[in-house]
């Protein structure tokens, strides 16, 4: 692994929708609103969302202010 890397070999990579709404400073209800998206970085299985850390601020920052929750 390359030593510039700024995220830790620990640190993973898809988190769970409460650790997204602390990232993000987001409610759970607005959040699992923004999970049902298309497009919206996650992984949505019978009992478990996941969330692509690396690619949550990317996907905000290319969809500002297109959506009304």
């Amino acid at each position: 692994m390359d030593n510039n890397s700024s995220q830790s070999i620990d640190e993973p990579i898809l988190i769970s929708v409460s650790e997204a709404c602390k990232y993000t400073n987001i409610g759970r209800n607005t959040m699992l609103k923004l999970v049902k998206m298309k497009g919206f970085p996650a992984l949505i299985f019978a009992h478990k969302i996941l969330i692509d850390k690396n690619q949550l601020p990317i996907w905000f920052s290319k969809n500002y202010g297109k959506y009304k929750i």
